[in-house]
């Protein structure tokens, strides 16, 4: 590297967000799934937690000497007993599967009773998003075409986002599960410009939820509520924090 050149790494929103999820919580074990560079699991272990990090690719990982490293895949039976950790990371891996409601199972089956699965995924639901569905037909994140991503022989297949998960979606999952959501969080705000649909937006979900009462349907009350959420509206990525119960 010459002289006086140096790199800047971007900043990671998100990551920053998962850290500060963790930092109120007791110290405890971790497993890091699908770790991918091992980024996430680096920090956590700076932050005091017993981190052990898991994923297919051995040779992405970069903190061989630091974490300790299970060669694992997601999708399949983990080589974990049950009740084995206190908390599970799960970034930006959810919208890869094809079999998400076997793995949120699986991960259930390894976490302590009370222990907690701290989850993200794009956020397909603020405005930025929605706005180019509405050009594109395409969520944000969801532009690449499945079949000829697959055959592109500079990606792996596991980079594929196969599902764009709305909240509704994600919190079934994990509700299915015996995994409720305790909270949600977000990494950054984005489409700050698009506040102009919000009015818009409050009108429809009033409409249907309205509608929906009349009919004697389903309560829409409670899952407004958190769409309009500035969350929602307009953060990055979608991150959630929920407990076995």
């Amino acid at each position: 590297m010459p002289t006086g050149e140096f790199v800047v790494k971007k900043k990671n929103y998100l990551l920053e967000s998962f850290l500060a999820v963790f930092d109120a919580e007791k110290r405890g074990r971790v497993l890091d799934i699908g770790c991918g560079d091992g980024d996430y699991a680096y920090n956590l272990h700076k932050m005091g937690f017993d981190v052990l990090a898991g994923d297919m690719d051995v040779n992405r990982f970069r903190y061989q000497n630091q974490i300790k490293f299970q060669k694992c895949n997601v999708t399949e039976k983990l080589p974990f007993d049950d009740n084995s950790f206190d908390f599970i990371v799960l970034a930006e891996v959810v919208e890869h599967l094809k079999n998400p409601y076997d793995v949120v199972k699986e991960l259930h089956r390894i976490l302590k009773p009370g222990g907690k699965l701290v989850l993200s995924t794009p956020n397909i639901l603020n405005l930025k998003s929605r706005v180019r569905f509405l050009v594109e037909g395409c969520w944000e994140y969801f532009r690449e075409i499945p079949l000829e991503h697959s055959q592109n022989p500079k990606e792996v297949i596991w980079n594929l986002h196969l599902i764009p998960w709305r909240y509704h979606d994600i919190e079934y999952l994990l509700h299915y599960n015996n995994l409720p959501i305790q909270s949600i969080h977000t990494s950054k705000y984005e489409g700050l410009g698009l506040a102009f649909f919000i009015p818009l937006i409050k009108f429809q979900l009033k409409s249907k939820e309205n509608r929906s009462r009349k009919k004697g349907g389903v309560d829409f009350s409670r899952i407004n509520r958190i769409l309009l959420s500035r969350d929602m509206l307009f953060g990055e990525h979608l991150i959630v924090k929920a407990v076995k119960r």
